[in-house]
């Protein structure tokens, strides 16, 4: 299962590397067409991202669900895949990745208006979301898996897909305005996706996060009252 999400992950970081300049284009306040090839190119960008950055923070909550498997197998307790939890988690950045698909092409217009504008207060909207209750309800859940678990035990099969799901949807709910950044700031490199990931995963993993998430916050606010006031 390791190597599997490795692996898929790894494929996400070399599609992106591979294809930097074409997604920094779609990320400008250029049109994009209707056509079948030109969505599934802004998708890819999407998905792509989406697993790159959010698979590897996942793996703490993984590793819960193995630790329970692991005390539910020697009590002769039926186990359903973690491979199957993980598919769940991965379906939420799949459909996140159609509906940031679906809004970039409709705000094409609205993004040709001055950029400057919009990635400011887009950073400021980012930071402020640092500190509002449903990020840390959010993060609160993905930090400690183990009583959520606990409670949704199941040997059904979609019951864990469903487990996944809710998780990826905590995990979302903790980074989806991080990621959203990129649709009208442009920030489509890989150190920024890096910065992004790393950000994540300090939050679920560090024994304290507020310094990571209040800071991120913080530096997101004033770099967008930055790009407002010299953009």
């Amino acid at each position: 299962m390791w190597l599997c999400l490795a692996t898929i992950a790894l494929a996400a970081w070399a599609y992106l590397a591979a294809n930097q300049d074409a997604f920094r284009t779609l990320c400008r306040a250029t049109p994009i067409g209707l056509a079948a090839r030109d969505f599934a190119l802004v998708f890819l960008m999407w998905l792509a991202m989406g697993l790159a950055m959010m698979l590897p923070s996942a793996t703490p909550m993984i590793d819960t669900y193995l630790d329970i498997a692991e005390a539910a197998r020697a009590k002769s307790i039926a186990v359903v895949s973690p491979i199957v939890l993980a598919s769940g988690y991965c379906l939420v950045w799949f459909a996140f990745a159609l509906i940031m698909s679906g809004a970039q092409i409709a705000a094409a217009s609205f993004l040709e208006l001055p950029a400057a504008r919009f990635a400011g207060a887009a950073l400021i909207l980012a930071g402020v979301y640092q500190f509002t209750p449903l990020k840390h309800a959010c993060l609160t859940k993905c930090r400690a898996p183990m009583p959520y678990f606990l409670r949704h035990w199941s040997d059904r099969p979609h019951r864990v897909l469903l487990m996944g799901m809710e998780q990826g949807a905590l995990c979302l709910g903790c980074c989806w305005a991080l990621m959203a950044l990129a649709l009208v700031t442009g920030f489509m490199n890989l150190a920024w996706m890096a910065a992004v990931g790393a950000v994540a995963m300090l939050e679920k993993t560090l024994p304290d996060p507020r310094t990571v998430v209040y800071g991120c916050g913080l530096g997101l606010i004033g770099a967008g009252i930055l790009v407002l006031v010299f953009g």
